[in-house]
């Protein structure tokens, strides 16, 4: 069954509509995330890429590293989607930026290694101290 959700941008100017079908969710606790969002982990949903399309594209696009880009609405600066160089046959994205984020749990928390000391282990979901094991 088709899970058919929508999400974007704070200010509406950059929206997307993604079927959660078989979605991935994590949480990483890297310093990248950590340092880009200004919050303690990221959380971010994976499904193919067949699965995503922008209703309305995003202005913005950096270069953070030799590994990916971040989409972020240049408006309101709401980063929306990561895309890696040798992942382009999945989308994803920013977890928080769905309209109705509930539709997602998290499956997984990576880089734990760098997790903050006072952010307790999610029970029962898979630790990895470094990327994704899947």
């Amino acid at each position: 069954m088709r899970t058919i959700a929508t999400g974007g941008c704070r200010c509406g100017a950059a929206r997307y509509e993604i079927d959660l079908s078989g979605a991935h969710t994590l949480a990483c606790h890297c310093r990248d995330c950590q340092q880009h969002l200004g919050a303690p982990f990221s959380l971010f949903s994976v499904v193919p890429s067949r699965q995503f399309r922008w209703t309305k594209a995003p202005s913005g696009k950096a270069a953070f590293s030799d590994v990916a880009d971040r989409l972020f609405c240049e408006r309101c600066g709401t980063y929306l989607k990561w895309e890696g160089r040798n992942s382009e046959n999945e989308a994803e994205i920013n977890s928080m930026t769905l309209d109705n984020p509930a539709l997602v749990c998290v499956d997984e928390e990576i880089y734990t290694r760098s997790r903050l000391s006072w952010i307790k282990p999610l029970e029962g979901v898979p630790q990895y101290e470094a990327g994704r094991e899947t």
